[in-house]
């Protein structure tokens, strides 16, 4: 029983600075440590909310869908949220982040895949946060779709445009004005 208590006792927080100056917590004491007594907030993110208009497509009836919905009943909406149509990202290295909706979650088996600028990019991905790497700067057509096991496409989203600006390093000039 005394064991309990010992196991539900918060742990002593410490922190010490080192020799070059770095700050450390840990629940050891490093060399000269103090207690720490009141610890910031922990840091959190809560996501933007769906926009009206994502939110009134998922309560519409089921007779309403379109007749490839209809076909897939198990995917009722399939939406690109970020990058909103017509945005702008700002990326150097070219990531842009794709946050897409679908109800109901994606099925076992089946994945999502990415349509830019009217190629079917290869890679799968099984989450509905979405990472391209280094894509190129300007115009591009987005668009995701549902594929199951065997490669049949189940419901794709609506294509639209954002814009990517990538900051270019200008090259310094030389002190001699060179």
């Amino acid at each position: 029983m005394a064991l309990l208590f010992v196991a539900a006792a918060p742990a002593e927080i410490y922190k010490w600075v080192d020799a070059q100056g770095n700050v450390h917590y840990g629940d050891e004491p490093g060399p000269g440590a103090r207690p720490v007594r009141d610890l910031p907030e922990l840091s959190t993110y809560a996501p933007r909310p769906l926009p009206e208009a994502v939110i009134e497509e998922e309560q519409q009836p089921p007779d309403a869908a379109a007749g490839e919905e209809a076909a897939h009943p198990g995917y009722r909406m399939l939406r690109i949220i970020s990058p909103e149509p017509e945005a702008t990202v700002r990326s150097a290295p070219g990531d842009v982040s794709i946050f897409v909706a679908l109800d109901p979650t994606l099925r076992e088996g089946d994945h999502l895949k990415v349509i830019l600028d009217g190629k079917l990019l290869p890679e799968r991905y099984g989450s509905t946060v979405i990472q391209l790497k280094n894509v190129d700067r300007g115009a591009h057509q987005v668009a995701v779709a549902v594929y199951d096991e065997t490669g049949r496409k189940l419901k794709e989203s609506e294509h639209h445009v954002f814009y990517l600006h990538r900051t270019i390093a200008k090259p310094r000039k030389s002190p001699r004005g060179g």
